[in-house]
């Protein structure tokens, strides 16, 4: 179309190849409108965008992340299947961003993602958050993250994540947890005393009863026991030598 209208101009050639050439550079020089890359939005502080979690699920996290934000600890994750960059950490640093995370601002963030068929973990934590995990518990728990990730286990993975930072957060007290140990190892020999006591009185009280069947009821000398048989009848006779005193059964 430019040539076109150059010709009926009657511009000379080598001017039109000019004027060409000119035009085509200025229009290479405009920039083209880059294209719109859409990134989840913000929902909350537990975004599954990959429905991996249950109701239920979603119910007791969400619960657990508002107990950390109540100590400052604003912990953010979320669940993805699609990554524009196909590249997590640029994934990452970009949600980051949208969503105003900072490490200033005490907030700590998560995300697992999808990429092309197999899926990826990141974590960012703040110093605050950091100063909870010993060098080696931070080592395992990342471990445990990525190998959840690497298997697909997106639910496990992101309970086991957020449960985690709850459990450093909030830690069991110590003297709670061993009460009911120091409790249950007393109960036996409590059972052991009380039922040994138990048998002792019933056994005495036997013996006592036995031995008060052998005296005489009159003057309390033991009884002699004689056995009568006939054919019919097996007849026990007690005697008292002191005082003559005699029954039969």
């Amino acid at each position: 179309m430019l040539s076109n209208s150059i010709r009926r101009l009657n511009i000379p050639a080598d001017t039109a190849s000019f004027i060409i050439v000119l035009v085509l550079g200025v229009i290479s020089l405009v920039p083209l409108p880059a294209l719109s890359i859409s990134l989840p939005d913000k929902i909350g502080r537990l975004n599954d965008y990959g429905n991996v979690l249950t109701i239920e699920d979603q119910r007791t996290l969400k619960e657990k992340i508002t107990q950390l934000e109540d100590e400052e600890i604003g912990l953010n994750l979320l669940v993805s299947t699609r990554d524009p960059y196909l590249n997590p950490d640029i994934f990452a640093s970009k949600i980051r961003a949208k969503w105003g995370i900072r490490e200033e601002r005490n907030e700590n963030f998560i995300v697992f993602v999808r990429e092309e068929g197999s899926w990826a973990v990141r974590t960012f934590f703040t110093t605050s958050l950091l100063n909870l995990f010993s060098a080696e518990g931070l080592k395992d728990y990342q471990e445990r993250l990525r190998k959840k990730a690497s298997s697909g286990e997106i639910r496990t993975g992101t309970i086991y994540a957020i449960n985690t930072v709850y459990r450093k957060a909030f830690p069991p007290n110590k003297e709670e947890t061993n009460q009911p140990a120091e409790e249950a190892e007393g109960l036996p020999l409590l059972y052991t005393i009380i039922g040994g006591t138990a048998g002792g009185i019933i056994l005495l009280t036997v013996l006592i009863r036995w031995e008060a069947m052998r005296r005489c009821p009159h003057c309390g000398s033991r009884l002699t026991i004689s056995r009568v048989n006939d054919e019919f009848t097996e007849e026990t006779i007690k005697n008292c030598p002191e005082c003559g005193y005699s029954e039969s059964e």
